[in-house]
């Protein structure tokens, strides 16, 4: 494992120990993960502790192959552990704000819970998992997590 490989392993490590250290610092992890939900644990953690106002990440080619945006010279890339057998090296994401637009570009969708589709989702929960909709999504997905 190279130096540079083996600092984020303990800084992950490490990071994670703080982040569950008060209730503060878990809930401010908890809406970064919420936006990185395609990312794993260790991922979301990574980002969360380098760019916690992260709201879109991708690789470099997903921006300019598929987004048709370009990641901005001299933008920092956030780095994240990637395991292949026994190997680990680093790989690279780009928060959304570290790129820049051209005619043909596309947005990420970036979805958020609010007025108009809450009802949808309250009669979602209501439906899978059998918890009224009555009182409100935030009772639901109490109601859920017990």
């Amino acid at each position: 494992m190279t130096d540079k490989v083996s600092t984020y392993v303990q800084f992950a490590q490490k990071f994670s120990k703080q982040i569950i250290s008060s209730h503060a610092n878990w809930t401010s992890y908890l809406n970064t993960a919420a936006r990185m939900y395609k990312y794993q644990y260790q991922d979301q953690l990574l980002i969360y502790a380098q760019r916690p106002d992260a709201t879109a990440c991708a690789e470099y080619d997903l921006w300019n192959d598929v987004m048709h945006r370009y990641v901005r010279r001299g933008s920092k890339g956030i780095a994240l552990l990637q395991t292949q057998g026994d190997q680990t090296r680093l790989r690279y994401v780009f928060d959304v704000s570290d790129t820049g637009t051209r005619r043909t570009s596309l947005d990420p969708f970036l979805w958020q819970i609010n007025e108009r589709n809450e009802a949808a989702i309250a009669d979602m929960l209501e439906q899978e998992y059998d918890v009224s909709a009555n009182h409100g999504l935030h009772f639901q997905l109490a109601e859920i997590a017990q």
